[in-house]
């Protein structure tokens, strides 16, 4: 699988679209906004967007949910618990067109999409219906993890001890894995194990 990373919007969001070369069929992960650069990228490459993935319901993570659903007919994947965010945004001045969440989505769900299982991890605490997702060796991690950092849970939803858990039950998975996050660089297990601050003597 071939995983391309988009950097969109006023927050510099990470969108991911993760592509299946051998069937040309593809994922976005994270939407951030209705990019014409990431669509005319599936288009010339003669890719077919199945499906949408979002890690949690924030503003920025879901700006372009419905011009990708329209666009290209793809089906979104999202947590219930996250759902009001579409009708009751965080306070934001730029608006976005809402969206039907095509599949409901909680922990331990297979996704079965582009020829791969996504499975489903829970992962609140950023927000209630927080997940992330695994392919592979791969996490994409939404906002609950960040190089030698973790997401903030001051936010609607947002609860700092649900998010300590999230991000342990993730470290904690045997393995190595690349994690791919919401925002910022990419970074993997074993740094984290070592250098995320949530294993420090503060908490």
């Amino acid at each position: 699988m071939k995983i391309d990373k988009f950097v969109l919007g006023l927050l510099n969001n990470n969108t991911y679209l993760v592509t299946n070369e051998d069937t040309k069929r593809c994922f976005l992960v994270d939407p951030s906004t209705p990019s014409a650069k990431v669509a005319e990228y599936i288009k010339d490459k003669g890719l077919c967007l199945e499906s949408i993935l979002i890690t949690h319901g924030h503003f920025d993570h879901i700006g372009g949910a419905k011009y990708f659903q329209q666009e290209f007919g793809a089906k979104i994947y999202m947590s219930k618990d996250d759902e009001d965010f579409i009708d009751n945004p965080l306070k934001i001045s730029r608006k976005f067109d809402k969206f039907d969440i095509d599949v409901y989505i909680k922990d331990n769900d297979i996704i079965n999409t582009c020829g791969k299982e996504i499975k489903v991890i829970a992962t609140p605490g950023h927000s209630l219906g927080g997940v992330c997702f695994l392919m592979d060796d791969v996490i994409f991690s939404g906002d609950t993890i960040f190089k030698a950092s973790y997401g903030r849970f001051d936010l609607r939803g947002g609860d700092f001890s649900a998010l300590k858990e999230s991000v342990k039950k993730i470290l904690d998975m045997q393995g190595e894995y690349l994690i791919l996050s919401g925002h910022g660089e990419a970074t993997c297990s074993s740094f984290e194990r070592q250098y995320n601050p949530v294993f420090s003597d503060e908490f």
